[in-house]
């Protein structure tokens, strides 16, 4: 059943508050309430009619207001057209039909109502003469309904009577999709049309307005009691109603008080707002919503219903809360929320004498249910009876009321308060009882849908039947299907194990699950896990090329056989030094020729090499060294060095000094395949950096892939200009040495400068680079791009989200290049998801491709169970790819490298990336984020967590928080922001980040440092990062009070005074750091409207948060009145509803402000 006024039932239905709809189920809701103490056990008093009720302008219930200022809001609209269609088969008599629907019409008033404005514009409900109901008889198909159809001899219908089926229901759902015009028309439509001899489609069309899902009864069992009446059958015993519809609304506007607790109840509950809880949609959400819909169902697995109905009684619940139950434990496992919130519709007409009576009763209730600790499904169950009992005890206050109250965010395109409903309903075509013919509901939906999702369970009498109506703009139809796989195997797998957690119960099929889990992480390559080693790919090219170019620098060009002898000289010196198998050694060189010599020197020691970044602060290296214990640096330099100090009795060597060469032989013995090649180090939540450990097995698993892809040879140029601390340089320098390629490298310095690069790539003529989203940004705004893309083939970015805008705009400017898109964390060596896009392939979403050669990409949910399709969880990394864990920290290493459930081999194990990532229903991953709080600058990856630490380690720091801000689009940058020791000087901005610039890399050291006097709070007493992000960037929180200097000044000041209750504003001041939010930026707006007789954008009251900022942009804009208007805050401009939200709180506004200068002694404008 659907009674609220922003979702449309699409069939009839019987129901109680809750859904359940006969009087047994009624009676046990009573006494369910009564044992909370929360309603008595007897039914309401019997209502009268109403005393002094005009019937030609009776006043509108709460329930047909709204549905009739969405009519004025959206006069096209289709979306409270309530459909029913039946298949009638015998001798119908169609003018006995229409005439049992007239004398339905003429009993209740209701059907024959329209809508008009009175005078002042308060609607008002007039109730027109008894006439005959708009009743048309088609036939769609054209046939001679006397012409038989060979095929139906049998009984079964043949391809004649189909075709003319399929044409009727075509018909019938435009005639269900066709708006009223509730000024003009009565609200009650009937269409017959004829498929054949004996057969008649039925289709009964009832605005929202006038019809809620109990009124399908009365309605069918009073048409056919006037059909009897019509054809002799019987005579029609319907006496005369005892009241009508207006009665209700009259006697609903009189009654409506103070007394009421129920607002007050939602306002505690609901406060704050609860988050969205609908499915992530599958498609981007339009900025303007529409209300296209459909619909999908399936049956519910034979007995589930009754177990669960069984399990509802032992718990002294109904029906429907376990049936809620078991939706809420889906939302919550396809989001991953606790905090979940669900509208479900209401039906108030507990008096006896209202339940005969056609017309809007409904209301909407919000259930909201903590779904946190695990809970088993009984255990949810009675959580889900008391918030419902609880709901129900005050469910008399409209939707609308309670919107009022709450005040929650409002966000284009999202319904307040629940984005979801759930509701279940009898089907209702047993009264419709007609003489000689036998009638059989027909699904048919207006195409329309006021919820992103709405589900709902259906006792259709055979069974029961789960549907799903859908926002064709956010979801497919695919996705909507498998939601209700998923829900009916939750349900079926609650009912047999209530005591289960529902994290535990089964939601995917075995096969789901195969798919998922294997069929998508079919990557075996077993010819790229032969044994070999980093240097060892490049020592087979160095035979097989030796006077191949292997290495440019600038003007030096270094053949294979050149580089080759360097590095076996470099590595005897370095045996000499203690470097060796089991060793690191740390390698701490700007981008040059002895950078590549040192690399493949320290591996043919059988050493790890440590990469050391030179621009890296002391205090960093410091850390590194001291985690990595290395037998040996090599460093320009050697002991003289600005990082001397940091070595101390470390070896250090200078691949370019004249150290003695100790002759032939001494490298190490070659390591095995699971022996580590590298360690890298990346940003530690705790402040202190990790090092991944890498092996051959891993990196020699994809250069080759990458080679191969690519299609890389003797002449390519690849170019290296990433930091060494960054690991894509190692694919940089070690893809081409690999493949008899070539490698060329970028000046030091030069991986920041775009015009540099492709200064570069211009001359070498590059075929591949590697390159971030941000850096690729920057160059294809370069006018040398086009050059540069002569010879570049190849483009893989990484590192960063590539958008669709990027992509496009790089297709534009490079046409003839290729891109990949890779994916994956330095603990999984570089890369282990690809996406290639060739040719006129266009990038739609942040996807990542699939799972390259021997890896394994998994989204699961905690506890390590898969995801279906569409339902975001963690991004998990498996195969040979796959980090050993970090050196020296096997807490971490126990952290992030967990046991892999779906690994053939011994021991193996997944690294939980910390990133979020969905499939596709294909297999393709689409990247959502971050999990945790680390993020990339620039391409760099910083955990946000070890920049505060680092600034809560100065002596004058209480606290610190810092945040990813984006002012400008496309240039994020860290803003910190820290609460001050007490009893002292507050540190400086500058000293803050001259305090963390010595311990982090220069990519992790905040833009800014603002020191707060208190940070703001959630509910949850945790800080609101959301409303730090609101604060405007660098801009003092406390600056010194500067009176307001001139007329406009003033008047700003003023308004600000009176909106935010504070005794004055100075020119200085920030609206924000005052107590200023979104909702009081619109009663600004109004009053400066107000005062100045123009419009006021309120996007302006943000980018000019103090006072001489906004007065100043005013007064330069004075003379624009006819600009854009103002902009609604929400997002919603345009709407009737909004408009009219935000009059009233102007109107508000007014009041207050007049009421405060009353009090101050001032008069009041006008």
């Amino acid at each position: 059943m659907t009674a609220d006024p922003r979702h449309p039932s699409t069939a009839p239905g019987a129901g109680a508050p809750e859904g359940d709809g006969d009087d047994r189920r009624l009676r046990l809701l009573r006494a369910l309430l009564a044992q909370q103490g929360a309603a008595p056990d007897t039914g309401p008093a019997e209502p009268g009619p109403a005393p002094g009720r005009d019937p030609e302008a009776t006043p509108l219930s709460s329930a047909q207001y709204r549905m009739w200022f969405h009519q004025q809001a959206r006069p096209g609209s289709a979306a409270y057209n309530l459909a029913v269609a039946a298949e009638l088969t015998g001798e119908l008599d169609p003018a006995a039909l229409r005439a049992g629907f007239t004398a339905v019409a003429a009993r209740h008033e209701i059907l024959r109502t329209v809508y008009r404005t009175a005078p002042d514009g308060t609607p008002v409900q007039r109730v027109l003469p008894p006439a005959e109901v708009p009743f048309t008889l088609e036939d769609p198909a054209g046939e001679d309904p006397a012409s038989e159809d060979p095929a139906s001899e049998d009984g079964d219908a043949g391809p004649r009577i189909e075709q003319a089926r399929r044409a009727a229901a075509e018909a019938a759902a435009e005639a269900a999709a066709r708006p009223f015009d509730l000024a003009t028309e009565t609200p009650l439509r009937i269409h017959l049309y004829r498929i054949a001899a004996g057969r008649h489609l039925l289709l009964v069309v009832l605005h929202h307005i006038a019809c809620d899902d109990l009124s399908w009864q009365p309605l069918f069992a009073e048409a056919s009691a006037g059909y009897r009446a019509a054809v002799g059958a019987a005579p029609d015993p319907a006496p005369p109603l005892p009241l009508q519809y207006g009665d209700h609304a009259a006697r609903e506007q009189r009654e409506r008080g103070p007394g009421d607790d129920g607002p007050a109840y939602w306002r505690a509950r609901l406060t704050p707002a609860p988050p969205p809880a609908a499915p992530l949609p599958d498609l981007p959400r339009p900025p303007v919503p529409g209300e296209a819909g459909a619909r999908v169902h399936r049956p519910l697995t034979a007995g589930t219903h009754d177990r669960l109905a069984a399990l509802a009684r032992a718990e002294s619940a109904s029906p429907f809360m376990a049936l809620l139950t078991g939706y809420l434990a889906l939302l919550h496992r396809y989001t991953g929320q606790t905090d979940l919130a669900v509208a479900t519709p209401v039906i108030n007409r507990d008096a006896p004498g209202l339940r005969g009576l056609i017309g809007n009763f409904g209301n909407s209730i919000v259930v909201r249910v903590d779904a946190s600790g695990r809970p088993g499904f009984r255990e949810l169950l009675r959580r889900v009876r008391a918030e419902c009992l609880a709901a129900y005890a005050h469910q008399d206050t409209p939707f609308d009321r309670v919107v009022e109250e709450v005040r929650p965010y409002r966000s284009a395109g999202r319904t307040p308060l629940a984005d979801t409903m759930f509701s279940s309903r009898t089907a209702g075509l047993g009264a419709l009882d007609l003489p000689g013919v036998r009638a059989e509901e027909v699904a048919v939906h207006n195409g329309t849908a006021r919820f992103d999702l709405a589900v709902e369970v259906v006792d259709t009498g055979a069974g029961t039947e789960l549907g799903a109506t859908y926002r064709t703009e956010l979801y497919t139809p695919g996705t909507a299907a498998r939601l209700l796989d998923h829900l009916d195997r939750l349900l079926t797998a609650a009912a047999g194990e209530p005591d289960r957690p529902v994290d535990d119960l089964p939601m995917l099929s075995e096969e789901e699950w195969h798919r998922i889990v294997h069929e998508w992480n079919a990557t075996a390559r077993p010819g790229l896990l032969a044994p070999a080693t980093l240097h060892g790919l490049f020592e087979a090219q160095a035979r097989a090329h030796p006077d191949a170019e292997a290495l440019v620098d600038g003007a030096d060009r270094w053949t294979y056989a050149r580089l080759d002898a360097a590095a076996g000289s470099l590595a005897r010196r370095l045996s000499a030094a203690g470097a060796g198998p089991g060793r690191l050694v740390g390698v701490h060189l700007e981008r040059s020729a002895h950078l590549v010599v040192g690399l493949l020197a320290v591996l043919k020691t059988g050493a790890a090499f440590v990469p050391i970044e030179p621009s890296w602060p002391d205090r960093r290296i410091q850390e590194v060294v001291a985690d990595a214990a290395p037998a040996a640096v090599l460093s320009r330099g050697g002991t003289g060095g600005p990082a001397a100090a940091v070595w101390g009795e470390i070896p250090v060597l200078d691949p370019a000094g004249e150290g003695a060469d100790p002759g032939e032989g001494g490298a190490g013995p070659a390591p095995g395949p699971g022996e580590l090649a590298y360690v890298i180090y990346t940003s530690g939540s705790t402040g202190r950096p990790k090092g991944a450990m890498i092996t051959h097995a891993a990196i020699c698993n994809r250069l080759p892939w990458q080679a191969e892809l690519l299609g890389l040879g003797e002449g390519d140029g690849v170019l290296h200009k990433a930091p060494l601390g960054f690991d894509i340089s190692i694919n940089e320098i070690f893809l081409p040495l690999s493949c008899g390629a070539r490698l060329v490298l970028a000046p030091p310095g030069a991986d920041k400068d775009p015009d540099a690069l492709i200064a570069v790539m211009t001359r070498e003529r590059v075929g591949f680079v590697y390159v971030t989203s941000t850096m690729l940004d920057a160059m294809l705004e370069r006018p040398g791009i086009k050059e540069a893309g002569a010879s570049l083939r190849h483009v893989w970015c990484g590192g960063e989200v590539l958008t669709p805008e990027l992509f496009a705009r790089f297709r534009e400017r490079l046409p003839g290049s290729t891109m990949y898109h890779g994916y994956g964390p330095a603990e999984a060596t570089i890369g282990v998801s690809c996406e290639v896009y060739r040719g006129e392939a266009r990038r739609t979403g942040v996807t990542i491709g699939r799972p390259n050669p021997n890896t394994r990409v998994h989204v699961l949910a905690p506890g390590l169970r898969p995801v279906p399709p569409g339902v975001p969880g963690e991004i998990h990394i498996g195969g040979v790819q796959v980090a050993s864990g970090y050196l020296g920290d096997p807490r971490r290493t126990a952290d992030r490298f967990v046991p892999d459930p779906f690994g053939d081999e011994p021991g193996a194990r997944l690294y939980a990336t910390g990133d979020l990532g969905r499939y596709r229903p294909d297999g393709v991953i689409e990247f959502l984020g971050r999990a945790d709080r680390q993020i990339k600058i620039r391409g760099f990856r910083i955990e946000l967590d070890e920049v505060e630490a680092v600034l809560g380690r100065h002596p004058g720091v209480r606290q610190a928080v810092v945040l990813l801000r984006e002012d400008t689009p496309g240039a994020g940058h860290l803003a910190a922001y820290c609460l001050a020791q007490p009893g002292g000087t507050p540190p400086g901005e500058e000293e803050l980040r001259a305090f963390a610039a010595e311990r982090l890399p220069e990519y992790g050291v905040p833009h800014s440092v603002q020191i707060l006097p208190e940070f703001p709070l959630m509910p949850s007493g945790k800080v609101d990062r959301t409303a730090l992000a609101a604060l405007p960037a660098r801009v003092p929180v406390s600056a010194p009070y500067l009176a307001p200097r001139d007329g406009l000044e003033r008047t700003v000041a003023r308004v600000w005074a009176e909106v935010l209750g504070v005794p004055r504003v100075g020119a200085r001041d920030n609206f924000f750091d005052l107590g200023g939010h979104s909702l009081l930026t619109l009663r600004v707006q109004a009053a400066l409207e107000r005062e100045l007789g123009r419009r006021v954008r309120v996007v302006d009251l943000f980018s000019h948060p103090t006072v001489a900022d906004l007065a100043r942009l005013l007064d330069t804009n004075g003379a624009r009145d006819g600009e854009e208007g103002a902009t609604d805050a929400t997002g919603e401009a345009g709407e009737a509803g909004e408009e009219a939200a935000r009059v009233a709180r102007r109107r508000a506004a007014r009041g207050r402000a007049a009421a405060r200068r009353a009090a101050q002694g001032g008069a009041p404008r006008a």
